[in-house]
C-alpha cells in the first residue's frame, strides 16, 4: 500500500535489518537495529527473557532494576549489531553480550541514549543514509 504518508513515517527495511550508526565520536560509534514491536524477533527476545517474571510482571512487583536487565538483555539480543571504539578497562573491547551487557549497566545513561535511538524510526527512514 502507497499513502501520502510513507515520506513521512515509512522505514527502510534494509536500515531497520542492518542497523543504522550512532557515532559518538570519531572513534566510538554503535550500530544498532532498529527497535520495532512488530519485528517477531523482538517479541521473541522478550517473552524469553520476562517468561521467568511473569508471575512478577502480572502483579506489577518486578523490580526497576529487574526491568532494566531485562531490556538490556533484549536490546542486546535484537538490536546491537556491533560497535567500533569501546574500550572497558583501558582496553579495546570486542563487542559481545558479555561485555555489552557490562558496559550498559554501568553506563545506563549510554544504554537510554542507544534505546531511544533505536526506538525513534526517523533514524530508519527509507531517505536516511546509514549514518
Amino acid at each position: 500500500m502507497k499513502s501520502n504518508l510513507d515520506k513521512f513515517f515509512k522505514t527502510d527495511a534494509k536500515h531497520a535489518e542492518d542497523g543504522v550508526e550512532f557515532v559518538i565520536d570519531e572513534k566510538t560509534a554503535f550500530k544498532v537495529r532498529h527497535f520495532n514491536q512488530t519485528n517477531p524477533r523482538i517479541k521473541a527476545a522478550m517473552a524469553q527473557h520476562y517468561k521467568p517474571y511473569a508471575k512478577q510482571v502480572e502483579l506489577g512487583t518486578l523490580g526497576l532494576d529487574k526491568q532494566m536487565e531485562i531490556n538490556v538483555k533484549v536490546f542486546i539480543d535484537v538490536c546491537l549489531v556491533s560497535w567500533r571504539g569501546v574500550e572497558i578497562d583501558g582496553k579495546e573491547a570486542d563487542c559481545t553480550p558479555e561485555n555489552a551487557h557490562k558496559l550498559f549497566l554501568d553506563l545506563p545513561n549510554l544504554f537510554d541514549a542507544l534505546w531511544k535511538h533505536a526506538n525513534d524510526f526517523q533514524h530508519y527512514k527509507e531517505d536516511v543514509g546509514n549514518s
